[in-house]
């Protein structure tokens, strides 16, 4: 039986569960930032937290509306593991963002912090977000963009010699035009990029590997002489402090049903 794309992820993101929270403090950051902007919204009766891992964004959710009825929902089995330990007050449901459990027009917010980039159709996903939503529901979520990790790519296709055909996350544009063809009315899409030092390419694809993420290089593939020349081509081209640094392009969507 063939593997998908969908269940390597869930397989991946499973096996990382229980390191997940010492590798994930980037998703940490950008979460806070998540939280302070849905606080400016009208007092919700329903979130839902889609990819919501270990459960970080989802109890801040509950301790900042504690009436609210708050649920985090993950395709990976370990998270919600992990997640359920943390809060007996929050619904944990383990579902796939593409094929909401949910009744059409349930939900006040749907909110995401860094897991949508990982679908394989950005337009599915968001039109389940859509017709969960009640009529002006917001949507609010992050993913990393396109040109996340750049520098690893070039160091990878300098040091093999040729393009590499790495599957690549989402473009801006291409995020823009999911959540349009969704449904979602004037969504507003805008994006930042941060740099990340790491001592270098090694413990860069380390982190990847340690929070779950797939899209990353295999030495079986390109070869350990590709990777070792990889991994020095990094360091001269990249240096950043006193390290190698890496860019994390973090696209920001408010879109309302």
């Amino acid at each position: 039986m063939v593997e998908t794309i969908s269940n390597k992820i869930q397989r991946g993101f499973s096996r990382s569960a229980k390191s997940y929270d010492r590798y994930s403090g980037l998703h940490r950051e950008i979460a806070d930032k998540l939280l302070a902007q849905v606080a400016r919204e009208p007092k919700p009766w329903a979130i839902l937290d889609v990819g919501c891992g270990t459960g970080y964004l989802t109890v801040k959710l509950k301790e900042l509306f504690p009436q609210s009825k708050i649920i985090g929902l993950d395709f990976a089995k370990g998270m919600l593991e992990v997640a359920r330990q943390k809060h007996e007050g929050i619904a944990w449901i383990l579902a796939d963002g593409s094929n909401l459990p949910f009744s059409k027009e349930c939900l006040d917010i749907v909110i995401s912090n860094l897991a949508y980039q990982w679908a394989e159709d950005l337009s599915r996903i968001f039109t389940e977000a859509r017709r969960v939503l009640i009529s002006n529901g917001v949507l609010i979520c992050t993913l990393f963009g396109y040109n996340t990790c750049q520098e690893l790519f070039q160091s990878l296709d300098e040091a093999s010699g040729r393009a590499l055909q790495f599957s690549r996350l989402p473009h801006q544009s291409q995020v823009r035009e999911a959540l349009l063809v969704s449904g979602f009315k004037n969504p507003k899409v805008d994006c930042e990029r941060i740099k990340i030092e790491f001592n270098g390419m090694h413990e860069l694809v380390t982190w990847f590997k340690s929070i779950g993420a797939p899209h990353l290089p295999r030495e079986g593939y390109l070869g350990p002489e590709v990777i070792s020349k990889a991994a020095l081509i990094y360091r001269e081209k990249f240096a950043y402090l006193k390290g190698v640094g890496a860019t994390f392009e973090v696209i920001r969507v408010y879109g309302k049903s």
